[in-house]
C-alpha cells in the first residue's frame, strides 16, 4: 500500500544530506545542512516544490543555520530564489553564528521565532457565571458544499465538513474542521482537521495535488514515485501516519 510520507525530505544526488523539518507552534522550521557548500544548499532548496512550502495565512517558516557562517551572496540568493520567487514568508532567520546573525539584522530580517500565544486559565466559577448570560443562536452548519469549481485565489475555512463538487484549481485552498471531498481534481492546497481532529479523511476524484494536510500532519506526494497520481484516492491517518489509497470503484475519472 502507497504510503504518503510527512514532510518527504529531499535528498541530494548521493542519498545522504537532507534538510530536516520540525513541526512549530507557529508553522514550519527548516534546519539547513551544515556540510554542504552555499551553492549545494541553494540547489537543495530550489527543488523543494512551491507546494510544499506553502502552510495557511497565519502559518510561517523559519530557516535555522545553525553554525554556518552566511554570506551576503547566500542570503541575497535566498531571498531571490525562495522569498520572492516561491512567494514564501520567511519568519525568522535564526542562527548560533554571530556574523551571520550580523547580516540578518543589517538585512532587516527577523531573528526571533513567532511566539505561542497563551491561554489564560479559565476559573470554573467565573465560566459557571457566563453560561448564564449566553444567548442561543441557530446552530452552525455542520457540512459545507460548494457547487462549482474553485479557482486561484479562493479560499474557504469551515469548522465542519466540505464538499466541492467540481475541481479545486491550483492557487484555491480550503480548510476543514472535518474531512474534505473534491469530486474532481484536487490542484490546490487542502488541510483537513483544520483544528486537530484526526478522525477525519480526504476524498478526491483526481488526486494532482503535492501537498495535503490531515490534523497536524503535512504530506508530500511525489508524482514521479506516487502510484496514485491522478486516480481515485482516500486519504486517511492511520496510528498517526498518512496513508494514500486508490479507490478503485470510481473510474474514469
Amino acid at each position: 500500500m502507497p504510503n504518503l510520507n510527512l514532510l518527504k525530505k529531499l535528498k541530494k544526488p548521493d542519498n545522504r544530506v537532507r534538510i530536516k523539518m520540525e513541526r512549530t507552534h507557529y508553522g514550519m522550521k527548516f534546519f539547513m545542512p551544515e556540510n554542504l557548500s552555499e551553492d549545494e544548499l541553494l540547489k537543495l532548496l530550489v527543488r523543494i516544490p512551491t507546494a510544499a512550502y506553502k502552510l495557511p495565512d497565519e502559518q510561517s517558516i523559519a530557516l535555522d543555520f545553525m553554525n554556518r557562517k552566511c554570506s551576503r551572496r547566500l542570503i541575497l540568493h535566498m531571498i531571490n530564489s525562495i522569498v520572492w520567487e516561491k512567494n514564501i514568508k520567511i519568519s525568522a532567520w535564526l542562527s548560533n553564528n554571530q556574523e551571520s546573525l550580523k547580516l540578518f539584522t543589517a538585512a532587516g530580517l527577523s531573528l526571533k521565532e513567532p511566539e505561542q500565544v497563551e491561554t489564560e486559565e479559565i476559573n470554573p466559577e467565573a465560566e459557571k457565571h457566563e453560561e448564564e448570560k449566553i444567548e442561543i443562536h441557530e446552530p452552525i452548519s455542520a457540512l459545507k458544499v460548494v457547487y462549482n469549481s474553485m479557482r486561484s485565489g479562493q479560499r474557504i475555512e469551515s469548522e465542519g465538513d466540505v464538499i466541492v463538487w467540481g475541481h479545486l484549481n491550483p492557487g484555491a485552498e480550503i480548510v476543514a474542521g472535518g474531512s474534505i471531498i473534491v469530486a474532481g481534481r484536487l490542484l490546490g492546497v487542502i488541510h483537513a482537521g483544520g483544528y486537530g481532529r484526526e478522525d477525519v479523511f480526504v476524498w478526491a476524484g483526481c488526486f494532482e495535488t503535492p501537498q495535503v494536510r490531515i490534523a497536524n500532519k503535512l504530506c508530500y506526494a511525489d508524482p514521479k514515485t506516487t502510484a496514485c497520481w491522478r486516480k481515485s484516492v482516500l486519504i486517511t491517518l492511520e496510528d498517526g501516519t498518512p496513508m494514500i489509497r486508490e479507490n478503485k470503484f470510481m473510474k474514469g475519472i
